[in-house]
């Protein structure tokens, strides 16, 4: 798979929530990406192809904010837990309620006097869990543990934060309803719009006023393990990423890499594209002077679970 600039500014397309635009609805035009970069038509879509049928990009979906919902949030993160992503995977049926595994390998460069720099990774893990509160996440939590036998002990467990939201109406909680299960790429306001007796017109301004509030939004599904010739770095910062995105677009040389940046729960996560190791030091040393508490962590992705049910949301 190539993997440069415009395969870089497609992954930029897919910047949600808090992109520069809403829309949503149909694939990125090919034509006007190839015209904003300069390079033909051909080169996009054989791009666009070869990012998703690699692997590169798993996917894009739609996620409810659970400040909106009947439901929360919670997030389980275990380090040291080499072999338990594919026991999540194998077991995602059994799990309706894990939205997702995120993972990814800890960078953590250590000077050594004499040596030189001597890297630790360190595995992460993070579970995505959909309960109806603290007690029934409790319940959750025994089922998982059993399957990964006893590894949660160590576990810390974060919930999503809360912000002035408030439950969403019998209308717009029925969109939600049949939102949450399209394909961003592939969604068709016409056969929803039908199907719940709504205006294709006033539905679509429906969804675009829960995009604009961030009810509902849209995230591209990364496995950068199959982006080959390259490092896709992340860095985890404590707090909501507007606190930190303006000063990281003041140099040249971080703002040149970011692609994706996006909150999660109290951290907010940047996803950088590196070319190597050295570029990565240099990028650690960069965000350390911005904040000197920043995670730098690389071969991260994500896997959506196909099964999964939301408490008061029908497929």
């Amino acid at each position: 798979m190539v993997f440069d600039r415009v395969s870089m500014e497609i992954i930029r397309r897919f910047q949600w929530p808090n992109g520069e635009d809403y829309s949503y609805i149909n694939r990125p035009s090919i034509y006007h990406i190839a015209k904003e970069l300069g390079v033909h038509p051909f080169v996009v879509k054989t791009r666009l192809a070869e990012l998703f049928q690699s692997g590169a990009v798993r996917g894009v979906k739609f996620y409810a904010d659970d400040n909106f919902m009947p439901w929360k949030r919670y997030f389980i993160l275990l380090k040291k837990c080499k072999g338990l992503q594919k026991i999540m995977l194998d077991n995602f049926q059994k799990l309706p309620f894990v939205e997702r595994v995120i993972f990814g390998t800890v960078y953590i460069p250590h000077s050594i006097p004499s040596y030189s720099t001597v890297i630790e990774e360190v595995d992460l893990l993070s579970i995505s869990v959909i309960a109806l509160g603290n007690n029934d996440f409790k319940s959750k939590m025994e089922i998982i543990d059993s399957i990964l036998k006893g590894v949660l002990d160590d576990a810390e467990i974060m919930e999503h934060h809360n912000r002035p939201g408030g439950i969403l109406n019998s209308k717009d909680m029925s969109i939600v309803n049949e939102i949450v299960y399209q394909d961003p790429l592939k969604i068709s306001i016409n056969k929803i719009a039908k199907k719940l007796e709504i205006p294709s017109r006033t539905l679509r301004r429906r969804i675009e006023h829960l995009l604009e509030e961030g009810v509902i939004y849209e995230e591209v599904s990364l496995d950068t393990g199959k982006a080959r010739g390259v490092l896709i770095t992340s860095v985890i910062m404590r707090g909501d990423f507007n606190i930190w995105l303006p000063r990281i677009l003041k140099l040249r040389f971080l703002s040149d890499k970011l692609m994706l940046y996006k909150n999660f729960t109290r951290f907010s996560l940047f996803i950088f594209y590196t070319e190597s190791f050295s570029i990565i030091d240099e990028l650690t040393s960069k965000m350390k002077d911005i904040d000197a508490s920043a995670i730098v962590t690389y071969r991260n992705g994500s896997y959506n679970n196909p099964y999964i049910c939301y408490p008061g949301i029908k497929k």
